[in-house]
């Protein structure tokens, strides 16, 4: 181990050393008074969220008797009221066996439960009902059934026994609805007798909208993630709200049959989750509201806190990191800008050079890598333009190899041929491919103007447009620039990798535009098709490559003769240096363009190539 620690370490720089020393002597204390901390903050922040938890479940509760007091003092108002029970007697039958009530008792009866359910938005609506059936609602006559029989809805069972007390009835659907009901109802439920004799008249519901119990709990501030129901005493869902995203807990404690065994408050396992079980049980209501909120929920604080610690210790570490940069900065800066320096050349940019470090040592290795590099720099042009001549010679030892005369006479002949025969496009053709091999083989200087370089083009988009059978178009913009100087085939393989890379597979063939004007001292070449284009990356990329200088990368890539945009970026720096360029602009399924930049150079001007 000590072996392995001590190669490790001698394999760091000066400046690692540095920073891993005070990172340690800060880190060691930091952490433990971190973790002490803590340990403290997170058991009280989980002890005050426990209780804060316990807290707003009792204040449901107590918010939620305050409720259903109100709706039973709505249900204990018709004993008060003479009419609403006389109406009643009227109609006092075997359930079941009412037919219709008066129009003016209908009416009566409207006027008190529509003043009962005023401005009470959570009341979807309030019936009296009488022992035969005839239901009195504040709704409209068409909303409400005018006789209805209880016994086709089993929950209403719930009152039978019920001796005048009042009955809170869980979630179901009412049939006395005359519309498709989606949404379930609670109801608060009592048999209304004669305050005399206390025969019983009839009853009252009162169906109340679950947007009520909503509507508690929106104004507390419960906990999102955490789940709420409310059961009755008989363990039946009266209402539940479910955490974001997360499934019905009421199903999971009944299907494990656990939902009984669970009281106060406990720490309970669902899923693999750990949560904490908090009960409260009204004996007003005879209601449980029942919270499951998950441990890490209740942790949260203390994650928060243990993000801050951590958060602290690195800012820390980041300051004293900082700190040892500033001081190794100046005694590691020489070794680190000659060793950066150094990987550039090892990638094969000769152009790097490093700023003078004084006198000492360091400086003195500084400027011996300069010389180093301005020599290395020179024997590298050297080397490049003589592969370039090379390359030139070969070309012009295969020309001189094939009798240029002999091709001209022996193409003139094909077209004589084709014109006889009347083949149109065979002399169009073999015209344009004449005048091609004249130019390339003709022609030794490497500038030209560029009328000779156009016409060069326009002899290569007519064999190309022969090819495409009308499918490629071509639109020359040229301004008065004909007398203009420019390398020799540097217009062409533009046109070519429009049309190849550009054009080429498209079902409906597409168009090319080659502009050519002035701009200050400077005359630009464009080439623009309409074809597939390049994504955005795509195009940073090769104008990235189109920017850097000939190195010997490129090369040992041109020794096998690959002529490219690349190529043709290449060609620019070694004629005019940095005072040209080539770039490539468009966007992907919108065509491409590509321009070319060089000094402005007329017929007559001297030109060193």
């Amino acid at each position: 181990m000590d072996k392995v620690l001590g190669c490790s370490t001698r394999n760091m720089n000066l400046r690692t050393k540095l920073l891993v020393l005070f990172v340690v002597l800060t880190l060691l204390p930091l952490s433990l008074q971190g973790l002490v901390n803590y340990y403290h903050f997170s058991q009280t922040i989980d002890r005050k969220t426990e209780q804060f938890t316990i807290d707003m479940i009792r204040q449901i509760n107590t918010n939620l008797n305050r409720l259903l007091k109100d709706f039973e003092r709505i249900s204990l108002l018709p004993l008060y009221d003479q009419t609403v029970l006389s109406i009643l007697g009227k109609y006092n039958a075997p359930m079941g066996t009412a037919t219709w009530a008066r129009s003016d008792d209908y009416l009566k009866m409207k006027l008190y439960t529509s003043g009962q359910a005023y401005d009470r938005p959570e009341i979807r609506g309030i019936h009296l009902i009488s022992n035969s059936g005839i239901l009195f609602s504040n709704l409209d006559s068409l909303a409400v059934k005018p006789v209805w029989d209880s016994r086709l809805d089993n929950w209403f069972a719930e009152l039978n026994g019920s001796e005048g007390e009042w009955r809170l009835l869980p979630p179901h659907h009412p049939i006395y609805y005359t519309d498709k009901i989606e949404e379930a109802y609670i109801s608060v439920a009592r048999e209304l007798r004669d305050p005399g004799t206390l025969k019983r008249l009839g009853y009252i519901l009162i169906d109340i909208r679950l947007d009520a119990f909503r509507q508690l709990l929106s104004n507390l501030n419960f906990e999102e993630n955490a789940s709420l129901m409310i059961v009755d005493s008989k363990q039946r869902l009266v209402f539940e709200r479910t955490s974001l995203g997360g499934r019905s807990t009421y199903n999971q404690l009944l299907q494990l049959e656990q939902l009984q065994d669970y009281t106060g408050n406990q720490k309970v396992v669902l899923d693999g989750s750990p949560y904490l079980y908090v009960r409260h049980y009204s004996n007003y209501s005879g209601l449980s509201v029942i919270s499951l909120t998950p441990i890490s929920v209740i942790q949260k604080e203390s994650g928060k806190m243990l993000s801050f610690t951590f958060g602290f210790a690195i800012l820390c570490m980041a300051g004293v990191a900082i700190l040892a940069a500033l001081i190794s900065y100046r005694v590691t800066r020489p070794l680190i800008s000659l060793k950066q320096n150094m990987i550039r050349v090892e990638q094969g940019d000769f152009t790097q050079r490093v700023a003078s470090f004084g006198s000492d040592e360091f400086g003195q290795i500084g400027r011996g890598f300069n010389r180093m590099m301005e020599e290395i720099h020179r024997l590298f042009n050297e080397v490049f333009l003589l592969s370039i001549r090379e390359r030139e010679a070969e070309l012009s030892a295969l020309q001189s190899q094939i009798h240029p005369h002999f091709i001209y006479n022996t193409l003139e002949s094909i077209n004589m041929m084709a014109i006889r025969r009347k083949h149109t496009e065979v002399s169009n053709m073999v015209t344009a491919l004449g005048k091609l091999l004249r130019y390339t083989i003709d022609k030794v200087d490497r500038i030209v103007l560029l009328q000779e370089e156009l016409a060069f083009v326009q002899s290569y988009v007519r064999i190309q447009q022969v090819r495409y059978n009308g499918r490629l178009q071509v639109i020359f913009e040229v301004e008065e620039v004909m007398d203009c100087l420019i390398p020799k085939l540097i217009l062409q393989p533009l046109v070519e990798n429009a049309v190849y890379h550009g054009i080429e597979g498209q079902e409906n063939g597409g168009m090319i535009w080659i502009s050519a004007l002035k701009f200050d001292q400077e005359l630009l070449l464009t080439v623009r098709d309409n074809g597939k284009g390049l994504s955005q990356e795509e195009i940073d990329k090769w104008n990235e490559s189109f920017s850097q200088l000939p190195s010997s990368e490129f090369l040992r890539c041109n020794v096998g003769g690959n002529l490219g945009l690349t190529n043709i970026a290449q060609r620019l720096h070694l004629i005019y240096g940095q005072g040209a360029s080539l770039s490539v602009d468009g966007s992907l399924g919108q065509g491409l363009a590509a321009t070319i930049t060089i000094p402005l150079q007329e017929k007559g001007d001297n030109v060193h190539v």
